[in-house]
């Protein structure tokens, strides 16, 4: 590189590196000496050195220190409205970086310092809320945690018990009541224990068999369940406890109590791309324009919990939808994505649990 590049370069560095390391201060000094006074000394000498001492070269020395004196004062105002915010700008940072998170810069200006402290407050206010949220959601995970001990607690104190109890009734040969604590053992173990948020239809059709077996003890007679849930379904997976509380209300509320016996149907079946699944008792069903007549004591989870999840978990398409006319029975029928094993990341390992086997 030629002598005159090298010292063109080594300026240009100064220029554009090394008067920005400079403070504010010592920057406004350097383009003041620079822009100002040199170029009134060069004048004043040049002059003097054409005209010697005369009265002209006087004047043009007045005029050079008036210009220099407004120059200085232009400068300092300039210094002082820049360097002030700057100054506050940074203690106010620095307050904050030592974990004050009340505290605001707060530039009532309209120049571009002011809009760049207002960002600054912002992020700070969207700091404060996260760090508040995660306040929250750190006691809440440990409330949680607390919680999930203690159900992991009284869970297998209760299967014990109940394995107990069924004990009892195989040496009694008691088979409906050995049933009905094998079912009820068995539904508690995929509610309490398998805290999976997401289940196969085909365990969720098991858990149902469980509870119609638990309410046949209680409704002996009162209807029968018929299933239609081909193979190709079973591996598909859906949120937990979609179809309990459908059933829990065709049985509570749809039976004759007079001694008819109720056909219920639980069925799935394709409807494009989404999976239909589908409770339908042959009860005594209800106006759905008369809200008197519409049933309210669905007990359990409740029909709108299952919509609300399934609008939670998937978009509004998805959801219940419920049919019913007086004498003809009812029609619960949830529509919800086809959630394929191969693509679900929500398929994980059963707990182990005693087999409660009769």
């Amino acid at each position: 590189m030629p002598p005159e590049n090298n010292d063109f370069h080594q300026l240009s560095e100064f220029a554009l590196v090394g008067l920005r390391n400079l403070k504010l201060r010592g920057r406004l000094i350097i383009s003041y000496l620079i822009s100002t006074v040199f170029p009134l000394m060069l004048i004043y000498l040049y002059t003097y050195f054409l005209y010697g001492s005369t009265e002209l070269t006087g004047q043009i020395l007045v005029l050079a220190l008036l210009m220099m004196g407004i120059a200085l004062t232009m400068t300092l105002y300039t210094y002082m409205s820049i360097s002030h915010p700057i100054e506050h700008m940074v203690h106010t940072c620095q307050m904050i970086s030592d974990g004050d998170m009340e505290i605001r810069i707060q530039d009532t200006g309209s120049d571009e310092l002011a809009y760049l402290s207002d960002n600054i407050d912002g992020m700070v206010t969207q700091i404060q809320l996260l760090l508040e949220q995660r306040q929250l959601s750190e006691a809440r995970k440990r409330e949680l945690e607390l919680r999930m001990l203690q159900y992991q607690i009284n869970p297998h104190f209760l299967f014990n018990t109940l394995n107990t109890l069924r004990l009892v009734a195989q040496m009694n040969q008691d088979k409906v009541v050995c049933e009905g604590i094998r079912s009820l053992s068995e539904l508690l173990k995929n509610t309490l224990i398998n805290d999976h948020e997401f289940i196969t239809i085909q365990e969720e059709i098991d858990n149902l068999k469980h509870y119609f077996s638990i309410q046949a003890i209680r409704y002996a007679g009162s209807f029968h369940v018929n299933y239609d849930i081909p193979e190709p379904f079973s591996g598909y997976f859906l949120p937990k406890l979609i179809l309990q509380p459908l059933a829990e209300n065709s049985v509570l509320h749809g039976s004759f109590n007079d001694g008819t016996i109720m056909e219920i149907y639980v069925s799935c079946r394709w409807d494009k791309q989404d999976i239909i699944l589908e409770v339908r008792d042959e009860g005594k069903g209800f106006d759905m324009n008369d809200k008197s007549s519409v049933p309210k004591g669905l007990g359990g989870i409740g029909n709108k919990n299952v919509n609300d999840r399934i609008h939670l978990y998937f978009s509004g398409d998805y959801g219940l939808t419920i049919e019913s006319s007086p004498g003809k029975g009812t029609i619960c029928k949830v529509r919800i994505p086809a959630i394929d094993t191969d693509t679900s990341n929500t398929k994980q390992e059963n707990c182990h649990v005693s087999s409660t086997d009769c």
